[in-house]
This record gives C-alpha cells, structure tokens and sequence, in this order.
C-alpha cells in the first residue's frame, strides 16, 4: 500500500532532511535576510492549506513580534479577497508545484508589489518559475494521491528556517530532535492502536488549539480522503459548546494537547469519556489514566505541531482498511488539482 509506505518513510526523509537542510533553505534564508519583509505569508490549497496556517502561526510564535504572518488559500489571493502589502514575502506552499490556485497567488501577489517565494517538491514546476527565489526538496518525492511526508518534511523545513531566523541557538537540537521523534511517534502510535483498533470507530473528531489545530485540520483532511468517514475538528474546549452532541460509543476524539491549557484539555478528554467517547492524547505527556501517544518534546514552542499529524494519517488508513476502501485511490480526487 503505497500511501501506508510513504506514511512509514517520514524519520528517514526528516533525517535526510536535517542533513540537507543548508543546501534546500538557503537561496530562501539569504532572500529573507537580504529582503527583510516585515511580513512573511504563507499560501496554499487543500493540505497546504493547513501546512500554511500552521507555519504562519509558528513564525508569530517564533518572531516575538519581528514580524507579523497570515496565511490564505489560493483562491483567496488569485480572486482578490485578500490583498498582500508591497514589500511583503508571500511564500507558495505546493508537493507538486503546479496547483493552479497557488501559481496564481504568487502572480497576484507580484502585482500587489510583493515578494514571492516557492516551497516544493517538484524541481523546475510552474510554481518556481513564477517564484523570485525557490526551496526544493527532490528527495521527498511522493507517488500517493494523499499528501503525507511532503506535508511534514515541507513543515519541517520552514519550522526550522523560522528558528535559524529567529532563534538561531535553537536550530541543531531541532534539526536532530525531529527525526528521532517522527520515528518515535510512528511507532507508539502503532503500538497504540494495536489497543484501540481507529477501524471500529465511525465518528472521529481532533482537538488542539494554534499549531496543533492545525494539525488537527490536516488530520480531518487525511482521514476524510482515505476513508471518508465523519471528522471534526474544533479548538479543544470549543467542543463543549455544542459539537460534544455528536459523541456516541463509536466516537474517537484524539486530543493534541499543550502544556499551557494541559489541566483544562484533561477535564474536556474526561468530560468526553463521561459522554461513552473513547480519548486518546497525542502531547508531551499523557493524561492520568487515559492512552496516548508521548512526543517527548521538551520545548514549550509548539515545534511538534506537525509530527502530531502523523497519528492521525495511520487512523485514516486503519479506518480506511476497515472500511473495505482503498486509501491509494481516494474517491474523486487527483494528485494535482489544476484548472
């Protein structure tokens, strides 16, 4: 199964990554250092999307107020219902490279007067011929129609290019950490869900709040794609303003907790169980008496956001093969979509 293989090749293309990592960000690091935008935004469509909120929200994090992101769909930009600052660096987030909505931001964006940039997996694709500086990684290449180690290897490029911009003494322990925790969350997850079968489940819904929402939001699309099953996605304490209704015994809730709100998203995973919906936490440590998965991140910056995806791409797959569907040939979609 193609898509479940790619799944299991992200430590060893984050370790790649971490190796080549001066040589793929560079051209890009010099630009912004060279440019200095007072705001870098991120565009993309579909699963780049989310890939470009959860990295606009790092960058906030990360620049202590430096600089300021946003982050848009495609169409958003390319139809005008959103319009960049000249000056600005609006950064094009693509596996392929040739997602319509996005090569047309990136021009859009040129008329605005504002930089642009291209992050891919696709050498010499339309998006870097219209980019004025370009990060390619070749070595992620991805046969799947589900996006999977391109969404993280691409996060973990620019999550690392914001510490080497921001924080510098911070980006060698991150650049080894990453690949020794992808691996580790790969295989606590299948351990776990040797436990809790996702398959059995027919409700789902992921909870987390800034990056790890979304991750959250990542995990409805892969889950949706390779199994199309019922998925929601809300901040973790929104849930218990309504959207709890839905819980049932068939009900999965993964939780991607943080260390600031960890008491608060504990009382919402019990409140949970109390409604007959199985928990599980995807955090830094688990909730007392409830199953989970460790990352083992010391940091307190939200720099696992995109490692915690990772669960939730094996839980559209269990769920998927439980379902009797293929996840290598979701339902009415195509690797590229152009127009």
């Amino acid at each position: 199964m193609q898509t479940l293989d790619e799944i299991w090749q992200q430590p060893e293309k984050h370790q790649t990554l971490s190796e080549k990592y001066p040589e793929v960000v560079k051209g890009l690091k010099q630009f912004i250092l060279n440019k200095k935008p007072e705001e870098i935004n991120f565009v993309g469509c579909g699963s780049s999307y989310y890939l470009a909120m959860g990295l606009s929200k790092h960058f906030n994090r990360l620049s202590g107020g430096e600089i300021s992101s946003n982050y848009y769909s495609g169409s958003e930009i390319m139809f005008g219902l959103s319009r960049l600052p000249a000056g600005s660096l609006l950064v094009g987030l693509s596996r392929s490279g040739e997602s319509s909505e996005t090569v047309e931001a990136l021009k859009k964006a040129k008329d605005y007067g504002a930089y642009t940039a291209a992050v891919t997996c696709e050498p010499g694709s339309a998006m870097t011929r219209v980019a004025d500086v370009t990060s390619e990684m070749d070595f992620i290449e991805e046969k799947s129609i589900v996006m999977t180690k391109s969404f993280t290897s691409m996060a973990f490029l620019i999550s690392a290019l914001a510490r080497d911009i921001f924080s510098n003494e911070s980006l060698k322990s991150y650049l080894k950490k990453i690949p020794e925790l992808s691996k580790k969350v790969l295989n606590d997850a299948e351990s776990l869900f040797d436990e809790i079968n996702p398959g059995k489940f027919e409700h789902f819904a992921f909870l987390g709040y800034d990056e790890y929402f979304s991750a959250a939001m990542e995990g409805v699309i892969k889950v949706t794609e390779t199994s199309l099953s019922d998925v929601d996605c809300y901040q973790t304490l929104e849930y218990r303003h309504g959207p709890k209704s839905k819980i049932k015994t068939n009900s999965l809730v993964a939780i991607l907790a943080n260390s600031r709100l960890y008491k608060e998203e504990e009382k919402m995973a019990r409140e949970i169980i109390e409604l007959g919906g199985t928990v599980i936490s995807v955090a830094s440590m688990k909730f007392q008496g409830i199953k989970g998965i460790e990352l083992s991140y010391e940091e307190d910056d939200f720099g696992d956001w995109f490692l915690r995806v990772i669960p939730l791409q094996l839980i559209g797959i269990k769920r998927a093969i439980a379902k009797g569907l293929d996840p290598d040939k979701p339902t009415h979609l195509s690797k590229v979509v152009k127009f």
